[in-house]
């Protein structure tokens, strides 16, 4: 079975640490893979609120997750402290992904890479819309 194969071949537009809670951690001791999504929802709405939008209102748009890949790399443990860069790539008309690299901030090794592509939808008009222009700008496409 092919593996799945992440990048992170983008420019690091933000970054920021979680620490690892012991409400993460399951029954192996380490890190839980469905933890490691909710620390990146975290991260993504500390990311839009950096800049002063949220999920439901980027320039008048909702953000869709349209899909989620995880590329697991390294085990990491209750007390580690995560630091989550995060990055814009592989724009459409409608979406692009968002790439995370996410590392063990006391030795630097990376213990995952993901991406959720996310799509823009207009409330008002109930369908998709073109990715935001703030967006667009902010990774440079």
């Amino acid at each position: 079975m092919p593996r799945v194969q992440i990048e992170y071949g983008c420019p690091t537009i933000w970054a920021l640490e979680l620490p690892i809670r012991i409400t993460d951690i399951n029954y192996g001791r380490h890190l839980a893979h469905d933890r490691l999504v909710s620390l990146m929802h975290e991260a993504r709405m500390q990311f839009f609120r950096h800049f002063e939008m949220q999920e439901y209102d980027v320039a008048g748009c909702q953000v869709i997750i349209a899909d989620l890949a995880v590329s697991y790399r390294a085990e990491a443990f209750y007390g580690d402290v995560l630091q989550i860069e995060m990055g814009l790539a592989d724009f459409s008309r409608k979406g692009c992904d968002m790439l995370y690299r996410i590392t063990d901030g006391s030795s630097d090794k990376v213990v995952a890479i993901a991406k959720t592509g996310l799509v823009f939808f207009d409330p008002k008009a109930g369908q998709l819309a073109a990715v935001p222009e703030v967006i667009q700008q902010m990774a440079g496409a």
